[in-house]
């Protein structure tokens, strides 16, 4: 019986000395939304078409205090002599950990020539821009896209990794591009996206594992669009990543150790 009692309390000591301790930090990470780099459009001093839109970030912060554009209602688009123009809203929803929206803002009518114009937000402005005697009706380049990376969904028991990525460069892009579910795209503005950029690149995030179908989409500032000939085809995998875990100290081993030393002498 001392004997089987030894080997029982000597498990135990082993299983008690090897048994993680909860890791010193939590770990976290920044929810992501796949609007990447994107400022307000028209850009600062830029020379537009008349035809112009408002592309506006719902995420983009507008203060120190991490305030977002929550209302588009509340952007105005003010001429050199201070009066309003009237615009028409659309929404553009973007998926990843967390939701956000690109906000379209369409002038109800052709913006005059040569004329200057300013975004504002609660008196805040957000963008000066001038026209030029141009409308513009045609689309932009047709874009080319290439898949230059795919990251699968890294995660364990607590809670550590990241979200999946599926990056997508384009050789020719449009003043906004959009990634989009190959079975969504259609001839106007999609009503969800996958990612959004004003650049050569689109990064989306949290895209579920499995065989994925993209297409990519370019606006211009006028909202003309252009729609890649080819479908991104792509498998996102689940990668298995844990977080590193610190071991119980060396003292509960010793600790199970003089216990059985002492079982031993009785």
């Amino acid at each position: 019986m001392v004997l089987q009692s030894y080997w029982k309390s000597a498990v135990a000591g082993a299983l008690v000395a090897l048994m993680p301790s909860a890791p010193a930090e939590a770990c976290s990470r920044v929810a992501l939304a796949a609007i990447h780099g994107f400022q307000t459009l028209p850009a600062e001093g830029s020379r537009v078409p008349r035809s112009t839109s408002l592309w506006l970030r719902s995420d983009l912060p507008l203060s120190e205090r991490g305030d977002t554009l929550k209302d588009a209602s509340a952007v105005r688009l003010l001429d050199e002599r201070g009066k309003s123009v009237a615009l028409m809203s659309t929404g553009v929803r973007v998926t990843g950990e967390q939701v956000a929206t690109l906000f379209v803002l369409k002038p109800m009518a052709l913006l005059e020539a040569n004329a200057s114009y300013r975004i504002e937000l609660n008196g805040a402005v957000l963008s000066r821009f001038s026209t030029s005697e141009e409308v513009d009706t045609q689309p932009p380049e047709l874009p080319r896209a290439k898949l230059t990376e795919v990251k699968g969904e890294k995660d364990s028991a607590y809670g550590c990794g990241g979200p999946s990525e599926v990056t997508v460069t384009l050789d020719a892009p449009g003043d906004v591009n959009f990634l989009v579910q190959a079975t969504a795209t259609s001839t106007t503005m999609p009503g969800s996206a996958l990612a959004v950029a004003s650049g050569a690149a689109l990064t989306a995030v949290s895209v579920p594992e499995g065989m994925v179908d993209l297409r990519v989409l370019a606006f211009d500032l006028s909202g003309n669009l252009a729609t890649s000939s080819e479908k991104l085809t792509t498998f996102v995998p689940s990668d298995a990543a844990g977080c590193s875990s610190t071991l119980a100290g060396p003292g509960l081993g010793a600790l199970a150790l003089v216990a059985l030393r002492r079982r031993r002498r009785r």
